[in-house]
């Protein structure tokens, strides 16, 4: 604002003209405000873990129970007895599963304190032996360390050197927080279940609420039941294709190393099966699980790279041909915008931010896509 002092007759008279404002600063201005924001959520999502955690797994396993539950209400089964029969029928498989795996992987946790004795006693030679790239190794630490101590500056005068003593291991201790970290998993584990299986009783209650609320305008309650059944077909397709690449993974991997004759080869492909709901990082500790049990056994090169090649080639394939062909239509999310949300949800909530990762963009795709203001952000993940 200008202010225009004129002195005629004494009297002191002020123009104001109005202040140009440009543009780029606007943007500036709005960017800041943008990133602040973006930083807050981010700092309260963190802190709420152990809330937003439960709810969002809840979510998520009702959407893969509810065609079960849609199956039922075509039968005529009330919600809350078709949400009953389903955790029912949930209980008798997985205990089944369990019994029929039972001797499979006790063989296999009865061999792990003999298959790491092995792998240290092979990790260190005998007397007789050439030191091998390990011994070197440490070897080469401790000369590196030595010579570092050695033309250390001394001490000044009236300085004492403290050597820092690093604890000893506490089994007690270990043990002690090992079993709060169980009990708090467990915890977690009963709340998800229970709002699991309230979502499912509840049925469409959630869903009308949001378009209730959604304005009094019939145009915004049909942009948001757009949205909700968008993120509703996005999220069922991805968990089916999911379980289809997931049972992919474990029979391609299981099915080769057995023939090579690795034990609990059945084991081994159904846990890299399992660890490829986790992008990225499960499929690599499946390959590494596979090589190192070879490993462990046979102690030769030829059948150890001949194992991990194929859990590399299984792992290679899933992730450039097998999952890009079935979830084109599922998720539609680009590379990057998986690893980004697999990062950044990694380090908000660790097992389960990689775990929830994945559906939780797919949902802000499916709603990006139908809301204009938030289209550059579909654009921005999609493919």
């Amino acid at each position: 604002m200008v202010h225009e002092l004129n002195y005629q007759s004494g009297v002191v008279a002020v123009n104001e003209s109005p202040v140009e404002i440009l543009p780029h600063a606007v943007r500036v201005r709005a960017a800041a405000v943008s990133v602040i924001v973006a930083a807050a959520a981010l700092l309260v999502l963190r802190e709420a873990k152990a809330f937003v955690v439960p709810v969002l797994t809840s979510v998520l396993c009702a959407y893969a129970l509810e065609p079960a539950v849609a199956m039922f209400r075509r039968w005529g089964v009330p919600r809350p007895f078709a949400a009953i029969i389903i955790y029912m029928l949930l209980a008798v498989t997985a205990i089944g599963a369990a019994q029929a795996a039972r001797t499979r992987v006790t063989r296999f946790v009865d061999t792990l304190p003999t298959l790491i004795a092995e792998f240290r006693a092979s990790a260190t030679p005998d007397a007789g032996d050439a030191p091998g790239p390990l011994d070197q190794l440490q070897q080469t630490a401790k000369t590196i360390q030595q010579t570092a101590a050695d033309h250390a500056p001394p001490a000044a005068p009236g300085v004492r050197r403290v050597t820092v003593v690093e604890p000893r291991f506490d089994v007690r201790a270990y043990l002690t927080s090992a079993s709060v970290g169980l009990a708090r998993l467990s915890v977690q584990l009963v709340a998800i279940a229970v709002m699991t299986f309230l979502l499912l009783v509840t049925g469409d209650v959630c869903r009308q609420k949001l378009v209730t609320i959604a304005g009094p305008r019939q145009a915004d309650k049909a942009i948001t039941l757009k949205v909700i059944n968008s993120i509703d077909r996005q999220i069922e397709r991805y968990l089916i294709v999911r379980v289809l690449i997931c049972g992919i993974v474990a029979v391609a991997t299981g099915v080769p190393i057995a023939l090579m004759g690795v034990d609990n080869a059945a084991v081994l492909g159904l846990l890299a099966g399992v660890l490829n709901v986790v992008p990225f990082i499960g499929p690599a500790t499946g390959i590494v699980m596979v090589t190192l049990a070879t490993y462990l056994q046979f102690k030769t090169i030829a059948i150890t790279a001949a194992a991990g090649g194929a859990a590399v080639v299984v792992a290679v394939l899933e992730g450039n041909f097998v999952t890009p062909l079935l979830m084109s239509r599922a998720g539609e999310l680009n590379t990057v915008a998986v690893f980004v949300s697999v990062l950044v949800f990694g380090w908000l909530w660790d097992v389960w931010g990689l775990l929830l990762a994945v559906p939780i963009m797919v949902a802000v795709k499916a709603a990006a896509d139908h809301v204009e203001s938030l289209k550059p952000i579909g654009e921005l993940l999609g493919r």
